[in-house]
């Protein structure tokens, strides 16, 4: 009798050591989940805050004429967000994915080489930005010895930022590569 009692008790006590145990866990669980969510929807949207840029060609002209010196664009980076962001730039030929300005085919496109330049024609890769500020900088688009004249070439600009990971600006600017002997 006294074997049967010490079980009862036994088992008694491992059911309330699961209910002690199990009990406050699953609530900590619960308020982990709660925090999570919490933590997540406020780095959104704190992000979402952080990161609204712009970047366009200045005056619009997304077009220019490629002689012995290349083209030069002047870009504009308006950083709208809430704080000073650090943009690292890059351009890419993206001749395929583009439309010519006189209509004529994409797939005779030309590649461009590309260097970024401060006001002062100091070669750059990133520019920092503060807070509802804008920055100037200019692309460089030089010419291939070589390249077939009268041909366009499409690049691309990318601003991305280093505060908010995945999140690009971009803009495309259009060159004609002309025959020097011709202007």
């Amino acid at each position: 009798m006294k074997s049967k009692s010490t079980l009862k008790k036994a088992v008694k006590f491992v059911n309330n050591c699961k209910y002690i145990f199990f009990l406050p866990k699953n609530i900590f669980q619960k308020n982990i989940f709660s925090f999570t969510l919490f933590l997540i929807s406020s780095v959104s949207f704190a992000q979402s805050g952080l990161c609204k840029t712009t970047l366009e060609v200045e005056k619009n002209r997304n077009y220019s004429n490629a002689g012995q010196d290349g083209a030069y664009f002047t870009l504009v980076l308006t950083n709208e967000g809430n704080s000073t962001d650090i943009y690292n730039l890059n351009a890419f030929n993206v001749n395929s994915a583009c439309s010519n300005n006189d209509g004529s085919s994409s797939s005779d496109n030309v590649n461009l080489n590309s260097v970024f330049l401060d006001d002062s024609s100091s070669q750059i890769t990133s520019i920092t930005v503060p807070s509802h500020q804008t920055a100037t900088f200019s692309i460089h688009l030089t010419v291939p010895q070589g390249t077939t004249y009268n041909r366009w070439n499409c690049t691309q600009i990318n601003a991305v930022s280093t505060n908010c990971s995945n999140y690009t600006v971009n803009t495309v600017v259009h060159t004609i590569v002309n025959n020097p002997s011709e202007n």
